[in-house]
């Protein structure tokens, strides 16, 4: 969203603001029963929408005291849910966790699954900003399980990745491993191609850290393979790179060298001028001179016709 868009929108915003303060004054002569309520909760929302945090908060507020005094449990639970929401955004995070698990707790009790997840995933990226990793992670932990259960595969794939991004701090690199197999396990049954790619890509990274190079060959090839039958392209140079790397450490350079061409032949036809670069220099770091690169590129060209 451009500058503009965003002024326009706020614009927008508090144009709305104006006609619903409008109709709260209105309503207010008749008591502020549930329809007052109603509209309150929605001006409120707007001013988180706008960033006014405080009077946001304060109608929030007021809206959670009439939720608590007609004992409406649910809206109780949506009330602290949006106040975990508007203390994340200002940065009290602290706030933010007790808000989300007092919805949670009572979301847990009404057995509303999906917003037991939402809780969740705000309590775990509360404790991540502030750095309590081991928190984190129980809470991802938590969700991820929750996400299982109930076969949520989106937000199961929220939490492998902050899970992945706490081990990564932490340097759990066979804890890892494991995440990004469920990660592509859950790709597989949303038949997300890119996810599929990236992950096979990921294992093979790690395989290739470890030292075990047929492993990061086998997990490469296969990222690639999806990325052809996608016809993903970038992911094809960048999987074919990967390969071409991979054969190098396997002592394999003259496979390693074709790899790179082929490489270097996509990344020519779809004009990916960084790509050709890179792929250059590394053609050259396997000894071949400019004259050497373009004689075998040709050579290939001539090949695939």
């Amino acid at each position: 969203m451009t500058e503009n868009e965003t002024e326009f929108k706020k614009e927008e915003l508090q144009q709305l603001l104006n006609k619903k303060l409008e109709n709260l004054k209105a309503l207010e002569e008749y008591g502020k029963n549930s329809n007052y309520i109603k509209e309150l909760s929605d001006i409120a929302l707007i001013q988180l929408q706008l960033e006014r945090f405080r009077d946001s908060e304060e109608n929030y507020l007021i809206c959670l005291k009439h939720f608590k005094k007609q004992k409406d449990r649910l809206g109780q639970a949506a009330v602290y849910g949006i106040l975990g929401t508007l203390y994340f955004k200002k940065g009290d995070y602290e706030k933010s966790i007790t808000s989300y698990e007092n919805a949670y707790t009572i979301y847990k009790e009404l057995r509303q699954v999906h917003e037991q997840i939402t809780c969740l995933i705000g309590i775990g990226n509360n404790y991540i900003k502030l750095n309590k990793l081991d928190e984190a992670c129980d809470a991802f932990l938590n969700c991820s399980a929750l996400c299982s259960d109930n076969n949520d595969i989106y937000n199961l794939l929220d939490c492998l990745g902050n899970l992945i991004y706490i081990h990564e701090q932490q340097m759990n690199w066979d804890v890892i491993f494991e995440l990004y197999k469920k990660s592509l396990k859950a790709f597989k049954e949303i038949n997300d191609n890119k996810g599929i790619v990236t992950s096979y890509f990921n294992l093979g990274i790690l395989q290739k850290k470890n030292n075990n190079f047929e492993e990061a060959l086998r997990y490469f090839k296969k990222g690639t393979n999806v990325a052809i039958d996608a016809n993903f392209v970038e992911l094809i140079i960048r999987g074919l790179s990967y390969i071409a790397e991979t054969l190098f450490y396997l002592g394999k350079i003259k496979d390693a060298k074709n790899q790179f061409i082929k490489a270097l032949h996509i990344a020519k036809k779809v004009e990916a001028k960084n790509a050709i670069i890179q792929l250059r220099i590394l053609l050259q770091s396997l000894g071949l001179k400019d004259d050497d690169i373009s004689e075998q590129l040709k050579e290939y060209e001539i090949n695939q016709k």
